[in-house]
């Protein structure tokens, strides 16, 4: 299966549940950093559904329909019922049995980033980064090997390599198809969503499968109209016909995003759940699942010690589970392998497990390489949480007009670096 992350191997496997987990320092801790997961489980709507339609999920029927019914309220509220899925061990396996067999870059790319997809392997990330870069090379006006390009660089957030490897993919396309879902997912991982808000209600509109009806609803989201999405949720569910586990395990993690992104965790919760019984390798599902039912005041221990058995190396299970040493050592590991794909994730832990200073580096390699609200917003909480208060009054006024969480935080650096005018008027919108 490939290496992956391990605090002094590179093995992906996990160990059991540490008993500190039922001290109180340590639920404290283990609340804090489900918390920064939860609260983050809204940021990250599009990276997971970039590689279901990057490699070969086009979907096959493309026919154009009429406006939908409204959802009602009773619909909104619960998991909705899907057909019957595959054995998700299963499928894992044979994703196991397909890239064991494979022999060249175009055999391998896909498998090895629906698999780090998947279990969280970093190893698979970098092999496939190595193989598309060697495919290239070894083909460069080939078309498949540059669209294999920009998907790996892309899942791994080295962004401005992707787009240039995407300015070569649109020179040899021969039909915008060949490109528009790799922009598309490049736009909205940079904070650039409403360059393809009309692309994706086109795409959704006129070709109706839950993978393009949830790419809208996630657009929807990250333009802060969580109501439409939420309402597109029902009908997304209600056309599934090719349900493999992985797919639907998919669809309920970015339908149960929706929920969290409006702080109804306990409905979230719901959707992971589904998620996490359908697929229970994938390791978004699990990682959502736990830091929702912490969240929620649930007890957690029981869904991480399965996870860790199984993979006792990933730095999000660690966390979770209360163990904060090796947890540190894997995502420093992490950040060391693929700084750009885990600066985010990894600054975050560090904001909650109280070393400000290491998650505002972090914070401030993240939103360099991408500057989004978001990872703004994750620089002015470090530089806060770092006692950096003229730090944080910088990036203020660019989310003092944003949503309401972003406005919070902008009041609250406002009134630690003294501009008092600021902070008042923004306490006044904010009703506080």
């Amino acid at each position: 299966m490939g290496r992956t992350i391990s605090p002094t191997t590179a093995q992906r496997n996990l160990t059991v549940l540490s008993s500190d987990l039922t001290s109180g320092g340590a639920d404290r801790r283990n609340l804090r950093h489900a918390r920064a997961v939860a609260r983050s489980s809204s940021r990250s709507l599009i990276a997971p559904a970039a590689l279901a339609i990057i490699f070969g999920c086009r979907d096959t029927e493309r026919r154009p329909v009429d406006q939908p019914q409204k959802a009602t309220h009773a619909e909104l509220a619960v998991v909705p019922k899907l057909p019957r899925s595959r054995d998700g061990r299963v499928e894992a396996r044979e994703l196991d049995g397909e890239i064991a067999r494979g022999r060249t870059p175009a055999e391998l790319i896909a498998p090895l980033l629906a698999r780090a997809a998947l279990r969280g392997g970093v190893d698979d990330l970098i092999r496939a980064l190595a193989l598309s870069e060697r495919w290239i090379a070894d083909a460069p006006d080939d078309r498949g090997a540059w669209q294999a390009r920009v998907a790996a660089l892309s899942r791994v957030h080295r962004f401005a390599a992707a787009r240039e490897a995407l300015a070569r993919v649109r020179t040899l396309a021969g039909d915008p198809a060949d490109w528009q879902e790799l922009a598309a997912v490049l736009d909205e991982a940079t904070g650039e969503h409403v360059r393809v808000a009309g692309y994706r209600a086109d795409q959704a509109r006129l070709y109706p499968s839950p993978r393009t009806l949830t790419h809208h609803a996630a657009n929807l989201a990250l333009a802060g109209e969580l109501d439409q999405a939420i309402a597109i949720v029902p009908r997304a569910a209600a056309i599934i016909r090719d349900n493999p586990a992985s797919l639907v395990s998919w669809l309920l993690v970015q339908w149960g995003r929706l929920y969290s992104a409006k702080g109804e965790h306990a409905a979230a919760r719901r959707f992971y759940a589904e998620a996490h019984a359908r697929q229970p390798l994938s390791i978004e599902a699990v990682t959502l699942l736990a830091a929702s039912i912490h969240a929620t005041g649930g007890d957690a221990r029981s869904v991480l010690a399965a996870a860790l058995a199984d993979q006792p190396a990933h730095p999000e299970l660690l966390a979770l589970a209360g163990k904060r040493a090796e947890a540190t050592q894997a995502w420093e590991l992490h950040v060391k392998l693929l700084p750009e794909a885990y600066a985010d994730h990894a600054a975050r832990f560090f904001l909650a497990d109280g070393a400000p200073a290491r998650a505002l580096t972090l914070a401030r390699a993240n939103a360099a390489n991408r500057d989004t609200a978001e990872a703004r917003a994750l620089v002015l909480e470090a530089a806060l949480a770092a006692d950096q208060p003229a730090v944080a009054c910088e990036i203020a006024p660019s989310l003092a007009t944003g949503v309401r969480g972003h406005q919070f935080l902008a009041w609250r650096a406002f009134g630690a670096c003294g501009r008092t005018a600021d902070a008042a008027a923004l306490a006044a919108r904010l009703g506080i």
